[in-house]
């Protein structure tokens, strides 16, 4: 396949450009390891979040930096050598290893697995830290987007948190948060705001949270706040409050401002429910209601009248 015909060719080539970066931005989401797209040049064209919970370097530092800025000189002539083979020589892929030059200034060391696509002219990696066997199982509990704890933590965590509120004799809320007018960001100014927008507002929902909870996004725009120490439904409120003010301030993306909004839904343990799935499912509904009826606010399940 062409890709450079069809781009070019193509009566709707900014179609064909989609498909390409769904298939990117799919391949390196759905990743349990760290997971770059990295030009012929030794450019870093998109990384996962996985790269900083295990190198410290963010996904926006990587980002259009180059490979041999982080190989250590001694492997360097090696792993370079290996790449440059996937493009001259007759092989579909290659697996190499060498140290990794860290954002605390050591090195950790990585083994590399890695094809070469012509259609994309660039390379498909797969990085594995083997300096600590653990982190492959912390990835898994990752949203490899935004960072976030993610379904999978949350179906495990969620239950030993009622357990413990239960134990200690003090409540908890779980709160479902849907951010609105994402899709409009998306459509108008593509994927990659659509990306910055909810590493963003994952940011904001972390640093408002603080430790009185944990923040885990689902899918899409869709994320789930539990409040771990919540005392009493005023805390509950004011925290919900808080969060719908913070997630309607401005955004800058690039050279774009956007302004987005949340809708917000409650539910209290042990008043609305003590299962962990009543309790999503309650927050849930009350969170629909709030966004069908205008948005950018918050409800609590036994606020919505029966016939909702």
């Amino acid at each position: 396949m062409d890709i450079h015909y069809l781009v070019h060719e193509c009566r709707e080539p900014e179609t064909l450009q989609r498909l390409f970066y769904y298939e990117r931005y799919s391949w390196l989401a759905l990743s349990q390891d760290m997971a770059a797209v990295i030009s012929t040049d030794g450019m870093f064209e998109d990384v996962n979040t996985h790269w900083e919970m295990v190198t410290g370097h963010s996904r926006e530092t990587m980002q259009n930096s180059y490979l041999t800025e982080y190989i250590h000189f001694d492997d360097r002539e090696k792993a370079l050598a290996e790449l440059q083979a996937l493009i001259t020589a007759d092989i579909a892929s290659t697996s190499f290893t060498f140290r990794f030059l860290c954002d605390s200034g050591e090195y950790c060391r990585t083994n590399w697995n890695v094809i070469y696509s012509p259609d994309h002219e660039s390379y498909f990696c797969v990085a594995r830290n083997l300096s600590e066997r653990g982190n492959a199982e912390e990835l898994a509990y990752r949203d490899a987007l935004t960072g976030l704890s993610n379904r999978l933590a949350l179906d495990e965590q969620l239950p030993k948190d009622l357990s413990r509120a239960q134990d200690m004799g003090t409540g908890a809320a779980v709160m479902f948060l849907d951010i609105d007018g994402f899709k409009q960001v998306n459509d108008t100014l593509g994927h990659k705001a659509g990306d910055s927008l909810l590493m963003r507002t994952a940011k904001r929902m972390t640093e408002c949270i603080g430790d009185r909870g944990r923040v885990y996004r689902l899918a899409g725009d869709e994320f789930i706040v539990v409040l771990t120490h919540n005392q009493n439904r005023d805390s509950a409120k004011d925290m919900g409050q808080a969060m719908v003010e913070e997630l309607g301030k401005p955004h800058t993306l690039a050279e774009d401002t956007v302004i987005t909004s949340a809708s917000v839904g409650l539910a209290l343990f042990p008043d609305d429910a003590s299962h962990p799935v009543d309790l999503m499912d309650k927050a849930d509904k009350a969170m629909y209601h709030v966004k069908r009826h205008g948005k950018n606010g918050l409800a609590f399940f036994d606020e919505i009248p029966k016939e909702d």
